[in-house]
């Protein structure tokens, strides 16, 4: 009788990878013209398709059984969007059961997804991200239904949409070396988790030890952040989302965790019209116009 595999065994995981890339070739591999002939009828390309579907669904078994590990699944749940008219409803089936066994794994394969495509996206891009295009628009789509995908109940997703964004944030702040007073590179992946703040309570927003309280900790790391700066929009624009006031979230920007005496010290804090004031004089409503949409 042969021995089973452990899940600790390198030839386990390399047959694991090798799988799952068999399944990502097999299955969502753009097909040339050329592999159908010109009198290949519906019929044909039918069982084509009928075929991928069960190399996938059974992919997706082995998912839920736990044999194979769920963060290999995160190419292919990347392509919920692109692959939905065809291969929809089983990468669907394969999410759901996925967050049945572990929420705070599923979410967490989920951000892997979406890094994988914000990287192939800036490569194919030269280091450049268009945040008016297309394929970005795309890519926050998908992540607007991933948390959608965390289900009806937010107390029950508490922990893992939180361990979303905690990781989400660490993500967009990662750096090769010492800060240098630029952006890091992964900066405009704020965008992405900007998508997904709907789902946090607001105590997981800005209470004491919330996601605003761990982006100043992290924040803190880069040193004075240029804050008329077009490159660092991204992260004005989740700060605006977790706090949900645009006063709050420039006052967040100007007081960070300063303790509240010497606050009071530097002045009152900024009002809606003073905001709208700043705006203008500083030009900010162009930040998603021009030349600014392309982020370094």
């Amino acid at each position: 009788m042969l021995p089973l595999l452990s899940y600790r065994t390198v030839q386990f995981r390399s047959a694991c990878f090798r799988l799952r890339d068999y399944v990502m070739t097999t299955v969502f591999a753009d097909e040339e013209p050329s592999q159908f002939q010109e009198d290949d009828d519906d019929e044909v390309k039918t069982e084509i398709l009928i075929e991928k579907r069960r190399v996938l669904a059974s992919f997706g078994k082995l998912i839920a059984f736990s044999i194979i590990e769920m963060r290999l699944a995160a190419p292919i749940f990347a392509q919920y969007v692109k692959s939905f008219q065809d291969y929809g409803d089983i990468v669907k089936a394969m999410m759901s059961k996925a967050r049945e066994l572990n929420r705070t794994k599923c979410m967490r394969t989920q951000l892997l997804s979406l890094e994988q495509l914000f990287e192939e996206l800036r490569d194919q891009n030269e280091g450049r991200i268009d945040r008016s295009s297309e394929e970005w628009t795309k890519i926050k789509d998908l992540a607007h239904r991933f948390a959608l995908m965390a289900g009806v109940d937010n107390y029950k997703s508490r922990q893992a949409v939180v361990t979303f964004h905690r990781e989400g944030i660490i993500y967009c702040l990662l750096r090769n070396g010492p800060p240098d007073g630029s952006p890091p590179s992964n900066l405009v992946f704020f965008d992405i988790l900007a998508e997904t703040t709907f789902k946090l309570m607001d105590i997981d927003k800005k209470g004491p030890k919330g996601l605003l309280a761990f982006l100043e900790e992290q924040l803190m790391k880069e040193g004075e952040i240029p804050e008329d700066e077009i490159e660092w929009g991204p992260l004005r624009t989740y700060r605006t989302a977790l706090v949900g006031n645009t006063a709050e979230a420039y006052n967040s920007m100007y007081y960070g965790s300063m303790p509240s005496n010497k606050r009071k010290m530097m002045g009152s804090p900024m009002t809606l019209v003073d905001v709208k004031r700043a705006r203008e004089d500083y030009g900010i409503d162009t930040w998603q116009s021009g030349s600014g949409n392309y982020v370094q």
